[in-house]
């Protein structure tokens, strides 16, 4: 019983701990993107890379045994951690 309850939270933890990293780094990739004063098929790639990546962010919160609660607060957090990390990078950009 305790080792089930374990390894639901682990996988949960990993998911939702998916979905930061992913929301961040779609963040930083669309900054990145965005900030190009002449924009190339380089950086319409980066922004391509960007979206993939925070659907994978959202899609990663679905996959997670959760409850709603849950996964609506990760939701949110995602979404304020992606926009520190992007305003972050527009002071760098």
């Amino acid at each position: 019983m305790i080792q089930q309850l374990a390894d639901k939270a682990m996988t949960d933890h990993k998911y939702l701990t998916r979905a930061y990293v992913s929301g961040a780094l779609g963040a930083i990739l669309l900054r990145v993107a965005a900030g190009a004063a002449k924009p190339s098929v380089f950086h319409v790639i980066l922004a391509l890379i960007a979206i993939c990546a925070i659907v994978g962010a959202y899609l990663s919160v679905a996959r997670s045994n959760a409850d709603g609660g849950v996964k609506a607060a990760n939701i949110v957090g995602a979404a304020v951690v992606s926009g520190i990390c992007f305003a972050l990078v527009s002071l760098i950009v």
